[in-house]
């Protein structure tokens, strides 16, 4: 679990930072918009192994967790393990469905779920770092809210996204190009604020979990 733990950790961290190099591409006006939104396409697929790292990382997290005292243990973790997959095989249908009336709405269960999950995993670590229960260790209950935090990242980044898709509408329009550049390029400049900040919960999370300082 620890081995996969590392792996998931280096796919989630590289997947992001190449989907942040990618994405930046597509403020390039010398480009055309037609192989801009071929880019735009190769950052969906490459996200996609961030996301499944994202996703596999919360029952490994809550299992390497009961060597720590954990008591999230048992039905409780095999509940977390079954759910993880069916968010996994939800998140996969998504991107399979893209662009469709079956796909919108797989979406917005997604968000739900994340919108949830974010207010469970804060709501516990607050709740283990006042009452010293279920979470003994202070690491661990932090890293428990920051995983929430990265959710709630995540939400953010979908809403850019879904932003940054009228803006490239409009630069397709002749009338409205210059619009949709500017746009394009405002857009990205808060989505790279956005991931350089969920590099660093996720490198937050990894001194906290190697180091144990709390």
């Amino acid at each position: 679990m620890a081995f996969f733990h590392v792996v998931l950790f280096v796919y989630a961290i590289g997947g992001d930072i190449a989907v942040y190099y990618i994405g930046n591409y597509i403020t390039k006006d010398q480009l055309s918009i037609e192989e801009r939104l071929r880019v735009r396409s190769m950052r969906f697929l490459v996200d996609m192994s961030a996301r499944t790292s994202l996703v596999l990382l919360l029952p490994i997290g809550f299992t390497l967790g009961t060597t720590f005292g954990s008591e999230i243990d048992g039905s409780s973790l095999t509940i977390i393990w079954m759910f993880s997959f069916l968010w996994l095989g939800l998140i996969w249908m998504v991107h399979f469905k893209k662009d469709t009336e079956t796909g919108e709405l797989l979406r917005k269960l997604d968000l739900f779920v994340r919108y949830l999950l974010s207010f469970i995993l804060i709501s516990l670590g607050v709740f283990c770092l006042i009452a010293d229960e279920i979470i003994q260790y202070d690491w661990l209950a932090w890293k428990v809210i920051i995983f929430g935090l990265i959710l709630i990242n995540g939400i953010w980044i979908r809403s850019i996204v879904g932003r940054m898709r009228i803006s490239i509408d409009l630069a397709q329009d002749q009338q409205t190009k210059s619009v949709g550049e500017e746009l394009i390029k405002k857009d990205q400049s808060i989505l790279n604020k956005a991931a350089l900040l969920i590099w660093v919960l996720v490198i937050l999370m990894a001194f906290l979990g190697e180091l144990k300082p709390l």
